[in-house]
């Protein structure tokens, strides 16, 4: 691997040093260790004494939770038998590419106080007394955004969802587009971002009214989530 390529998350990265002592030395090599962003982990620490010249090769792949993406250096530190050391290093930058985004179905329920489904998604559902619109609203840490309908099919990455919230979004403080009066196909997309940062999209598409039970008809908004 050449000093200052770019590779991406989850690739294998093979690299090498050759280390030596100096051409005419009557000196001998010690020890080498070779060090990725100074994670203890990642060292590895080679006994080299008695020889004069050594090829080490190594495999790495970065993973996004090693918290160093952007940049990486992989260095070599090699010591001769006076305790001379040299350095060497190879500096790499680190991509993470855009993960496709994978649509699930959510349905939300609601029953007189009770109420299933939302939660997951930063939401509760307030009661309807005297409305005849279901009242969205996120939980506390939460924040509550609305989206043109064109961004649900627009929006196929990680990458992308992280842009939409950051530059189309527009914030509320209810969501109330949804009947509870009468059946129906929305075509409405929402979105939370929860206390730790994760991002809900969200494509309401329908609303089905059940028959009267003792508390009430039960309602349900359903769709699909990213």
């Amino acid at each position: 691997m050449k000093d200052g390529a770019i590779v991406n998350v989850g690739d294998e990265v093979n690299f090498g040093f050759v280390v030596s002592v100096a051409p005419n030395s009557n000196s001998t090599l010690s020890n080498l260790i070779v060090r990725i962003d100074d994670l203890d982990n990642l060292t590895d620490t080679i006994d080299l004494i008695g020889k004069t010249t050594y090829t080490y090769q190594g495999t790495i792949v970065y993973s996004a939770k090693d918290q160093i993406i952007g940049n990486s250096t992989i260095k070599a530190i090699v010591t001769d038998a006076t305790g001379k050391t040299a350095t060497a290093s190879i500096n790499l930058s680190i991509n993470q590419p855009a993960q496709p985004l994978v649509g699930t179905t959510f349905s939300w329920y609601r029953l007189g106080n009770t109420q299933t489904g939302l939660e997951e998604y930063g939401l509760y559902w307030e009661k309807n007394i005297k409305d005849t619109h279901a009242q969205i609203k996120p939980l506390e840490g939460v924040t509550l955004f609305s989206f043109d309908p064109s961004s649900w099919e627009a929006t196929t990455t990680d990458i992308q969802k992280a842009t939409l919230f950051a530059e189309g979004a527009t914030a509320l403080t209810v969501y109330n587009n949804v009947s509870t009066t009468v059946a129906g196909t929305y075509d409405d997309v929402i979105g939370t971002k929860m206390a730790n940062g994760t991002l809900h999209l969200i494509h309401v598409t329908k609303c089905e009214i059940g028959e009267y039970q003792s508390a009430g008809y039960p309602i349900t908004i359903s769709g699909e989530a990213k």
